[in-house]
């Protein structure tokens, strides 16, 4: 319907990567074609269901696919070159950088009622978080919200 002749959806290997503390994770990818573009994504199974990390990139539908998993597989490289979250003998806290990047998702425990997080590719229920936020008690924060194919 879009007018795209010779469009393949292109079935690639699952890779590993490993992040910053060396451990590996394996990703596995699906390609979406909608409208005018194409989504790459990219996620961690664990049961065969999607857990952990999760990535996106969108491109142009006419671009060369493998030059988009290249793409894709950089902005993976560099999330998975950071640590935002340390474990200590308080348990998980905040790294030295003060940044949190992550994902929302679904919490089936709370009823979708409060948000799940999903920070350095392990889930954080809210309570957690907000213990490991009670340590900067007083500070100011700044919260960004991106769509998932955006790099933060």
């Amino acid at each position: 319907m879009a007018g795209l002749t010779g469009f393949e959806n292109a079935k690639f290997e699952p890779v590993g990567l490993v992040d910053s503390t060396g451990q590996l994770h394996g990703f596995h990818f699906r390609t979406h074609l909608f409208g005018a573009g194409v989504a790459l994504d990219a996620f961690e199974l664990c049961g065969g269901h999607p857990v952990g990390y999760k990535f996106q990139i969108i491109g142009d539908p006419e671009e060369d696919l493998l030059a988009l998993l290249g793409r894709l597989i950089e902005k993976m490289r560099r999330a998975l070159s950071t640590k935002h979250l340390t474990d200590d003998e308080h348990g998980l806290q905040i790294a030295e950088q003060r940044v949190v990047r992550g994902r929302i998702e679904w919490d089936d425990a709370r009823n979708g009622r409060v948000p799940l997080l999903v920070v350095d590719g392990r889930e954080i229920d809210w309570d957690e978080f907000g213990r490991m936020l009670m340590s900067f008690e007083g500070w100011q924060f700044k919260l960004s919200i991106a769509d998932k194919s955006e790099e933060l």
